[in-house]
């Protein structure tokens, strides 16, 4: 039996998968440009899947391990979102690791946002429930709502984990 989540990367640094209308992201180990590139592939093809005029959101949850994306990744990441922008509602980051960490991330976030000319503003939440809740109204009818949004973002990180130990 399917439980509605579909991986379409998995490594031992990240994890993209899809359910419902979200694009789930974990990172747990560096962003480069070839992971870039997959995310770019990954989201134009869900995009592609939705029905015409559905738009989909991104839950990225930043694990502590993950560092800062170098300037190179980054200016590759404001493109992307840039021109996803149009088909998305929700850019939603959880930064974990908390304090100083927690603001580097909210930092890189900003100063994305801010070099996107359609800017779609990242929103930083400090767990996935609230990101779950952030997200809900835009879900399908019959996907079960925020609480199942978490199970899926769970079972998402549960097979990154099972990868083992990121570089």
């Amino acid at each position: 039996m399917s439980d509605g989540v579909q991986t379409r990367t998995l490594d031992a640094d990240h994890c993209l998968a899809t359910w419902d209308r979200v694009l789930i992201q974990v990172w747990r180990g560096p962003m480069t440009m070839d992971n870039l590139a997959g995310l770019e592939r990954v989201a134009r093809s869900f995009l592609a899947e939705q029905p015409a005029g559905a738009k989909v959101s991104t839950i990225s949850i930043i694990e502590r391990t993950s560092p800062p994306p170098s300037d190179e990744v980054r200016k590759g990441m404001s493109r992307v979102y840039r021109d996803l922008t149009s088909s998305m509602d929700h850019a939603i980051i959880v930064p974990e690791g908390g304090g100083f960490r927690a603001a580097i991330v909210r930092g890189v976030g900003v100063a994305l946002s801010s070099l996107s000319p359609k800017a779609l503003p990242f929103k930083f939440v400090e767990s996935i429930r609230s990101a779950a809740v952030m997200v809900a109204p835009q879900l399908s009818a019959g996907s079960g709502g925020a609480g199942e949004l978490e199970a899926a973002i769970e079972r998402v990180r549960a097979k990154v984990a099972g990868v083992g130990t990121h570089r």
